[in-house]
């Protein structure tokens, strides 16, 4: 399977059984037993954070949390049907688990993870394990994470942040399909190293939703992707992953006005509680993670740090060339 392999990391012990199968993403070497479909493709080499994944047989049932795990994360559809929870427990860690996606059990150490799909779907249960476990484990091994997706182009990383449905995704597969690489969708990891910023790539799989996949489709040049699945709301597209950390070019927020006009605004970001209200995880409340994360937030804010402010009818053509120019990309 190209990317993953049986090759193990001296800086770290690891008990993987010894055909165990490695994929580097979110900075975390991924053990599992067998090929994992939506980590299929993963190309960064080794960091030496290992994290041993196991499967559940889909016959045995999963087991109860303990009564005293206390829910810390409730995430509900639009419907108000449960989306996913997470509740933790000072001893066995956190439970990850959705009705659609079967249940994630993470250690408190985020060294180790079962999963329990029963008989869901690979696409469906390894969802969840890559939207939110595994960035989870990346923030319990003292890396941060962004709600964020992001490209490497020749000027470095270009992060596009912003709430659920700004466009992230969109507008990193245009950049993708004009010549960027893939870093990562949705979830950004970061790591502070030597004194440089670096975004590590995450997973070689992009959620974009129905509509914007066929305009994709339809044009002149389409988007190098292979469908690995598709639900209600999107397609899962296989991509072509950046091979190595990227250092961090510029970070920009995505926000939609009414008012906007069809040019985007480009505006500097002075109020550091954006680069904080930014994270992906608000869940870990330690003092250690929360010095991290002003640390991170710091670094950030010495890059190119602005505000995209678009109108309701912006074509993601013209903010991508807007974006190319602004940054001084080539791609």
């Amino acid at each position: 399977m190209h990317g993953i392999d049986d090759r193990r990391c001296a800086s770290e012990h690891s008990t993987a059984p010894a055909l165990a199968r490695r994929a580097t993403v979110f900075g975390l070497d991924v053990h599992a037993p067998s090929s994992l479909r939506l980590l299929d493709g993963a190309t960064a080499e080794a960091t030496g954070r290992v994290l041993e994944l196991t499967v559940a047989d889909p016959h045995v049932r999963p087991r109860r949390s303990p009564a005293q795990a206390e829910l810390v994360c409730d995430q509900r559809e639009a419907d108000g049907r449960v989306s996913f929870r997470i509740k933790s427990d000072q001893r066995t860690g956190y439970l990850i688990e959705g009705p659609a996606y079967g249940s994630h059990q993470l250690d408190v150490a985020g060294r180790h993870a079962s999963c329990r799909p029963g008989d869901r779907a690979e696409e469906v249960w390894q969802r969840l394990l890559i939207a939110q476990v595994l960035p989870f484990a990346a923030v319990l091994r003292g890396l941060e994470v962004l709600h964020a997706s992001a490209v490497v182009t020749d000027a470095g990383a270009i992060v596009l942040a912003g709430p659920s449905r700004s466009g992230k995704t969109t507008l990193a597969l245009e950049l993708c399909r004009r010549g960027a690489r893939f870093l990562t969708d949705d979830v950004l990891a970061l790591e502070l190293a030597h004194g440089r910023l670096l975004g590590h790539p995450g997973a070689p799989v992009a959620g974009l939703a129905h509509g914007e996949a066929r305009r994709l489709e339809s044009l002149r040049t389409p988007l190098a992707a292979e469908l690995v699945g598709v639900n209600d709301r999107e397609r899962l597209l296989r991509m072509r992953p950046a091979a190595e950390p990227a250092p961090i070019a510029a970070l920009l927020f995505l926000q939609h006005r009414r008012d906007g006009s069809g040019t985007a605004r480009f505006e500097a970001v002075t109020d550091a509680r954006m680069l904080l209200a930014a994270t992906f995880n608000t869940v870990l409340r330690t003092p250690a993670r929360l010095r991290s994360l002003l640390e991170l937030c710091a670094t950030v804010a010495s890059r190119r740090v602005e505000r995209v402010v678009i109108g309701p009818r912006t074509p993601v053509d013209q903010l991508a060339d807007a974006i190319q120019q602004r940054v001084g990309a080539r791609l």
